[in-house]
């Protein structure tokens, strides 16, 4: 080998083993395929109020950090790739993320009182925008969740044949055999079966990620969780450790957008610029997620263990893993009924206009319209699962 062919072999192995080791390096991943310059459009730092505590729904937004970002009590922040605009997600959860009584969208334009700061997008369901279209109207931007992860699961041995409608609910109350655990029946999909024909007297209120009923029941009663976390928890554990399985409450016809990104009704024009470039490069991360969710997963679970989203919210790696997974499964992440993820089918939101019609107070404009509570405006329809 002559001088010139080792100089040159020397440098691409270099080359190689310096790219091996960005790749390696926390970040590396978002810093190198979120690349689209936000620093002349977007508002620095971009406050993004979450629902709830770290967990693996949220993926897609820690994907456009990635590891390595700053992690605080109530926060993780850091650069958004390679932007050149500096992201902060701020825990949900009122009481707990938010002050007592605030919520992801209240705090759009009353602000996050524990983070001292007012989000430019917070986190809202569908149902609730129409129902608060006038003290907090918002303007859903991007569905993270093409399904809601909301369940009811029971013991598949007990109900070998399970439920699959609300006609197999109406019998099992009719059965006297055991009650169906929520947390309430005076509104969201709670109401909406009630509504439906199954009789309000099967119901048990007060669920809040509690198993005790269930277990203390020996698996009679119906019981609600999410497909993300408690049916796998009670499958492997919680007192039970049996085979479970579990309807969404998407498949009985209550199709809420739960966790949509929006944000306030009356900045959705100074934002605008901002979410043209942003919306598809959040598009992109949650699809990067699901492909390959480990470094995330691995944050997500760092978070929790060190207390900073709340000291008694753990998420241990295998229900985290798990999540990630059934998430795609199911259908709680995906394209919908075409090949982009993100976007609103407008024929669903209209379904639920018509389901909350009349559960619309002095909270809400009496005239409000699907057009009014989302838009596709900002989604890039290349982008989905392939």
């Amino acid at each position: 080998m002559n001088k010139t062919s080792a100089f040159f072999l020397s440098t691409v192995i270099a080359a190689t083993a310096a790219t091996s080791l960005r790749a390696q390096e926390p970040g590396a991943f978002a810093r190198e395929h979120y690349t689209t310059s936000l620093k002349d459009v977007c508002p620095s730092p971009l406050y993004i109020q979450k629902d709830w505590l770290a967990q693996a729904e949220h993926g897609g937004l820690y994907q456009l950090i990635g590891a390595g970002g700053k992690m605080e009590t109530g926060r993780y922040s850091g650069p958004l790739g390679a932007t050149g605009i500096e992201l902060v997600l701020l825990e949900g959860g009122s009481g707990v993320g938010l002050g007592d009584g605030e919520t992801a969208y209240s705090a759009l334009y009353n602000g996050n009182s524990k983070a001292g700061v007012t989000p430019q997008i917070g986190f809202q369901e569908l149902d609730n925008a129409f129902i608060f279209s006038k003290r907090f109207p918002v303007v859903g931007v991007m569905a993270p969740l093409d399904n809601s992860p909301t369940a009811l699961f029971w013991d598949k041995a007990t109900y070998p044949d399970g439920f699959k409608s609300i006609a197999d609910l109406k019998a099992f109350a009719e059965s006297d055999k055991g009650k169906i655990y929520v947390s309430t029946i005076k509104r969201t999909f709670g109401l909406y079966l009630v509504e439906q024909g199954v009789p309000s007297d099967v119901f048990v209120e007060g669920y809040r990620g509690d198993g005790e009923n269930f277990v203390t029941n020996n698996g009679t009663w119906l019981n609600q969780g999410f497909v993300t976390n408690e049916v796998y928890k009670f499958s492997h554990g919680n007192n039970w450790g049996k085979p479970l399985d579990y309807l969404l409450i998407d498949s009985l016809g209550y199709r809420n957008y739960t966790g949509m990104l929006s944000v306030a009704t009356n900045r959705l024009e100074e934002l605008a610029p901002c979410l043209e470039k942003l919306v598809p490069l959040i598009q992109q991360a949650h699809v990067d997620y699901v492909k390959h969710p480990a470094e995330v997963n691995n944050l997500i679970f760092e978070f929790n263990q060190a207390g900073l989203a709340a000291s008694w919210w753990k998420t241990p790696m295998d229900l985290i893993d798990n999540a990630s997974k059934v998430m795609v499964e199911t259908g709680v992440i995906g394209n919908g009924q075409n090949a982009t993820i993100g976007d609103f089918d407008m024929e669903r939101v209209a379904e639920m206009l018509k389901i909350v019609k009349s559960r619309l107070d002095e909270r809400a404009n009496p005239d409000v319209t699907p057009e009014q509570i989302v838009t596709n405006r900002f989604i890039d329809p290349s982008i989905g699962l392939k």
